[in-house]
């Protein structure tokens, strides 16, 4: 499967928000990304607390549409459709100390005039002399687990235009999560399929949104979703043998990393779909 490259190469009159950066991580030039947003206002989009689970299951086709039929039951109201657009690039030439040096791409549906972009880096073992990813078991987390350094810009189409020109960057990897947004009380929930090498799907992403929340705040903020999922799945994250999980462990604490700020806004989301990419494309 291959996603269309205007969703992620064509030039928009879109503002560029490029807080917090690594510029350090990319080595590309500063000044050509804050001329593209010259005098532009940005865009902030705040939304209520969100989290992405990840769905494993041996029939994803069938579990889709049991989940639909099960919500649907539960008395929501069906929205629309639900797109999210993920590519993976590897750098070119790895910097001197690093094993690995990665940039993913990010596109949502609702607010489709924005890409999120990630940047990875995962150092090398100097004391073995090794690479970090060949020593050691996969994570089973989508972000926080191996890197080592991690930043999030939240650039308009033409900052992305940008990103992808400079040529430091080749893809790797394309994604997709697609499926349809359901509203139920004050949760907004979507439940999307995930394809990546071809038209099969080999994974299933619910986001489950609380709008009255905003604010970032402690662990405790999971326990309500984490309900709300055991009802949809009858599963909850926290059992070990459920086929829900969650594609980041210590989400708060990546957040805080990543400097994203204390309400809720999708760059929180972003992240998240990012880190589910990165499991289910394996």
């Amino acid at each position: 499967m291959q996603i269309r490259s205007e969703w992620f190469s064509y030039s928009s009159t879109q503002s560029c928000s490029l807080a917090p950066v690594c510029y350090s991580l990319m080595n590309i030039s500063a000044q050509a990304l804050d001329s593209s947003s010259a005098n532009r206002r940005t865009k902030v989009t705040m939304t209520g607390m969100t989290r992405v689970f990840t769905y494993t299951d041996s029939n994803i086709p069938v579990r889709y549409q049991a989940l639909m039929k099960k919500i649907e039951e539960m008395g929501a109201r069906k929205v629309g459709r639900f797109v999210v657009h993920c590519r993976m690039l590897s750098r070119r030439v790895l910097v001197d100390g690093y094993a690995n040096q990665r940039m993913y791409l990010l596109r949502m549906s609702q607010n489709d005039d924005l890409i999120y972009a990630v940047l990875g880096n995962e150092r090398t073992d100097a004391s073995l002399g090794i690479k970090l990813e060949k020593g050691l078991p996969s994570s089973e987390n989508g972000l926080d687990g191996p890197l080592d350094e991690c930043c999030l810009l939240e650039c308009g189409l033409e900052g992305s235009n940008i990103l992808q020109q400079v040529e430091i960057y080749l893809p790797k990897s394309d994604g997709k999560f697609e499926g349809m947004q359901f509203l139920f009380g004050d949760f907004l929930v979507s439940i999307c399929t995930f394809v990546c090498r071809a038209n099969t799907p080999t994974g299933l992403t619910v986001e489950v949104q609380y709008k009255p929340c905003s604010v970032v705040g402690d662990a405790n903020q999971d326990k309500l979703l984490d309900e709300f999922m055991s009802i949809l799945a009858d599963s909850t994250p926290a059992d070990a043998a459920s086929p829900v999980k969650k594609p980041i462990a210590n989400i708060l604490g990546l957040f805080h990393k990543l400097k994203l700020g204390d309400e809720y806004s999708h760059k929180h989301t972003a992240i998240q779909y990012v880190a589910a990419f990165n499991l289910l494309r394996k």
